[in-house]
């Protein structure tokens, strides 16, 4: 049953696209929809989380026996919110479930680094993947954006 949930929340999203307009390409990493909703996030934005987190279902489904991916597609459920609150603790929950995918997949970390941020939720902290450069902290987005410290791989949870 939650299989067929998802999707039909898939076809309503990829249904819901303005006539006309191209699709997207579809993702060829789970890590590329992923970082879409980690800078959306740090913009303090909501709009394309329902889009992009159907993006994080669909490319996980072939992988749901790999470590982590069942918290990536259980997070990814509650991105899609409409408030940012919620979506930021979903996306904690992929995060957390992402970092312990990658760690095991160290060809797919090419780009990416892992950065902590000890103020996030009421200072018990969170995790996060990001494109390799300056933070940008999808938890506190633009009032306190550069909030984090990178963590080395081997060091990172999961």
């Amino acid at each position: 049953m939650p299989r067929r949930i998802l999707l039909l929340f898939t076809a309503a999203v990829a249904c819901s696209s303005e006539a006309g307009k191209p699709a997207p390409a579809a993702p060829t990493t789970i890590v590329e929809p992923y970082v879409a909703i980690q800078e959306t996030l740090a913009n303090d934005r909501l709009d394309q989380l329902p889009e992009l987190s159907a993006q994080v279902v669909v490319t996980a489904e072939p992988l749901q026996k790999e470590a982590g991916i069942p918290e990536v597609v259980a997070g990814a459920g509650r991105v899609a919110a409409k408030d940012i609150d919620t979506a930021r603790a979903g996306f904690e929950k992929m995060s957390m479930g992402l970092i312990a995918y990658l760690k095991q997949h160290s060809d797919q970390r090419a780009g990416y680094e892992v950065v902590f941020c000890p103020m996030a939720f009421n200072n018990k902290g969170a995790y996060w993947v990001q494109k390799t450069g300056e933070i940008v902290n999808p938890y506190h987005g633009m009032m306190m954006l550069h909030c984090g410290d990178k963590v080395a791989w081997e060091k990172a949870p999961g």
